[in-house]
C-alpha cells in the first residue's frame, strides 16, 4: 500500500518548465480551509510549509515555500483528519467486521463518489473536501488491457494477470454487499478506480483492536494533503503516527531549498514494484532488480542435458518456492546463486543420504557460466518484448506507456549485465 499515483506519461519527454503552484485551485483551497479549521495548523503552521504544484518530471506534487533545514517537520496531520476504518459506521452496511481496512476505505470512496452517502457527519465533511483532490485515473500495471499484457515479458505479465484477478475477486465480493444496499450500479471500472485510490495513497496506521483483522490490507489510513507527496528512492524520511501527539508526522533528513519539490520515500521498491503498485518508475533507481522464475532454469537447462535426478528437481523447487531469484547491478541474489550452483553439482553428491541444501556453497565460476545463459535469455526476452510492444497500435492505456518505459529501463540494466558476464 502507498501514498499517491503519478498519472499518465509524466511528460518526461517534454521540455522542462518551472513548477506551477496550483494552491489556488478550488479543490485545494477548500481542502486546506477544512483541514485548518480542524487543528491542522494549530501549532506548526503546516499549511505554510508546502503548497501543491505541477512539476515537469512528476506531475502534481508538493513544493517547499521556504528553506527547510535537515530534520525539519515537513507535515503534521492530526488523527482527527485521518480517514480510518474506525471512524466510519461500517456495520450499517456489513453484516460482520471481517472486512479488511482496504475494503472499507474503498467502500467509503465509492459510497461518497457514486451515491453521495455518508456514514457520519465527519465522513461527510471528509468526502466533500477530500474526494475532489483524488486522481481521476491511474497508470498501475493492473489497468493494462489484455492485448497490452500479452506482449510483456513473462515475469511482468504473470504479476499483472495475478493482480487483475485479485482485484476482480475483490470487486465480486464487494458487489454482493453493494447490490444488497444500493442496487446494480457498481461497475468494475468504478471499483478499480476506488481500489487504486486506496492502494496508491494510504499510509501505515495501526488499526484499533476492534477491527483487528490479519492480512496485508490492514493497518492503513487515508491522509488528506499528505498523500500528494511524491516518491524519491534517494531521500531519507521518518514517517509514522506519533501516539504521544496523536499526529501523523513526516520529517526529512535532507536540506530542502525554497521552491524545490519535497519528496518522501515509499520504501526500497524496485521499478517493477513501483509500476505495479503506484503506476510510475524512477530514473536510476538503486533498488532495481530483474526477476526470473525457476521455469526459466528448467527451460535453459533441460533434464536430459544435465541428467537431472528427482532429488535435484525437488531441491530446486523447494529452495525456489519463495522466489527471490533475480539479477541486479550487484550480481545474482543469494537464492539465485544457490540455484545456479545446484545446477552444476554432481548427482551423486545431491543423492547422498543426509544431504542438506545448507551444505551448498556458491561456486563463483559455475555461477558465471550458468548465470551468463540466464542473463542472455532475459536480454533476448526483453528485447523481443520491446519489439512486440512497438507494434501495438490504436489507443493504448497510460499504464502501457509506463510498462514500455519500465521494460526499456530493465533492458538497459540487462545490457550492462551482459557485458559483465562476458
Amino acid at each position: 500500500m502507498g501514498r499517491t499515483s503519478r498519472i499518465g506519461k509524466r511528460r518526461i519527454e517534454s521540455q522542462c518548465f518551472r513548477p506551477v503552484v496550483i494552491d489556488s485551485n478550488p479543490e485545494f483551497v477548500e481542502l486546506c480551509k477544512w483541514m485548518s479549521a480542524n487543528r491542522w495548523n494549530a501549532a506548526s503552521k503546516d499549511c505554510l510549509k508546502t503548497k501543491p504544484g505541477v512539476f515537469s518530471d512528476t506531475g502534481r506534487g508538493l513544493m517547499a515555500m521556504s528553506n527547510l533545514a535537515p530534520n525539519s517537520l515537513i507535515v503534521r496531520i492530526p488523527k482527527n483528519l485521518l480517514i480510518t476504518k474506525a471512524n466510519g459506521d461500517w456495520e450499517h452496511y456489513f453484516e460482520s467486521n471481517r472486512m479488511t481496512t482496504a475494503e472499507c476505505l474503498t467502500f467509503f470512496i465509492l459510497i461518497s463518489k457514486i451515491n453521495g452517502l455518508y456514514s457520519s457527519y465527519y465522513v461527510y465533511l471528509a468526502s466533500l473536501h477530500y474526494l475532489s483532490t483524488l486522481s481521476k485515473s491511474f497508470s498501475v500495471g493492473g489497468l493494462c488491457e489484455s492485448q497490452e499484457v500479452a506482449v510483456l515479458p513473462k515475469v511482468l505479465r504473470d504479476k499483472i494477470i495475478c493482480n487483475q484477478s485479485y482485484v476482480v475477486e475483490k470487486y465480486e465480493t464487494l458487489l454482493v454487499i453493494w447490490e444488497k444496499n444500493f442496487g446494480p450500479n457498481l461497475t468494475l471500472e468504478s471499483f478499480q478506480w476506488a481500489w487504486y485510490c486506496v492502494n496508491t495513497r494510504a499510509v501505515f496506521y495501526q488499526d484499533s483492536d476492534t477491527f483487528n483483522v490479519d492480512g496485508l490490507e490492514n493497518n492503513m489510513a487515508l491522509a488528506p494533503y499528505l498523500d500528494m507527496f511524491n516518491h524519491d528512492p534517494h531521500v531519507v524520511v521518518e514517517a509514522r503516527f506519533k501516539k504521544n501527539s496523536q499526529c501523523y508526522k513526516i520529517r526529512s533528513s535532507q536540506k530542502i531549498k525554497k521552491h524545490q519539490q519535497v519528496f518522501i520515500n515509499y520504501g526500497p521498491h524496485d521499478n517493477q514494484k513501483l509500476f505495479l503498485e503506484y503506476g510510475f518508475i524512477t530514473k536510476k533507481n538503486p533498488h532495481n532488480v530483474i526477476e526470473f522464475g525457476i521455469n526459466l532454469l528448467f527451460d535453459l537447462f533441460p533434464v536430459h542435458t544435465l541428467r537431472f535426478v528427482p532429488n535435484r528437481i525437488a531441491l530446486l523447487k523447494q529452495f525456489c518456492k519463495d522466489g527471490n531469484l533475480f539479477y541486479s547491478e550487484e550480481g545474482f541474489s543469494w537464492n539465485a546463486q544457490i540455484a545456479l550452483t545446484l545446477l552444476s553439482r554432481d548427482d551423486s553428491q545431491l543423492s547422498r543420504k543426509g544431504f542438506s541444501i545448507l551444505e551448498i556453497i556458491p561456486d563463483k565460476y559455475q555461477i558465471k557460466v550458468f548465470g551468463k545463459k540466464v542473463v542472455d535469455a532475459l536480454f533476448l526476452e526483453f528485447t523481443e518484448s520491446v519489439n512486440k510492444m512497438s507494434l501495438v497500435s490504436g489507443n493504448t492505456t497510460s499504464s502501457f506507456w509506463v510498462a514500455k518505459t519500465l521494460v526499456k529501463d530493465i533492458l538497459n540494466v540487462l545490457s550492462a549485465c551482459v557485458l559483465d558476464a562476458e
